[in-house]
């Protein structure tokens, strides 16, 4: 692999497991670019309604916690697999606390350049997901 690679792999490995800072503004303005896209969440969307979103899991999941599993590189883009988990002890898009435990198992597609996260895909099941914050 080359060391490009090894970069990109690396720039990735460091933004997800920024999550476990839960100073997000932070990790998005060190990996994020200007402009980036996200195709995640139901429609190519900015950095500003994603970290929002981020924000607001990591406020209705203070114990939040972030684990990089594996990754691979091609070019310029990585393929990450990890899980995001957490307890539901605050609201969260409108849900009330449940105590459930969330978690999230996800590969996702960084374009990475210069440095920076230009476009990001997401493959996991953000239904299932979402379904964890619903009372039992």
């Amino acid at each position: 692999m080359s060391t490009t690679e090894d970069d990109s792999k690396t720039v990735a490995r460091d933004f997800y497991e920024g999550y476990n800072t839960h100073d997000l503004r932070t990790v998005f303005a060190r990996y994020i670019a200007d402009g980036m896209v996200n195709h995640a969440m139901g429609g190519a969307v900015g950095a500003d309604t994603w970290l929002q979103y981020d924000e607001a899991a990591v406020v209705a999941m203070p114990d939040l916690t972030m684990t990089v599993f594996e990754q691979a590189a091609d070019g310029d883009k990585v393929f990450t697999h990890w899980a995001l988990e957490g307890t539901h002890t605050a609201d969260f898009l409108g849900k009330p606390p449940t105590g459930n435990r969330a978690r999230l198992e996800a590969v996702t597609i960084d374009i990475i350049q210069d440095g920076k996260i230009v476009e990001h895909n997401l493959i996991g099941d953000s239904t299932q997901f979402m379904a964890q914050f619903e009372t039992n």
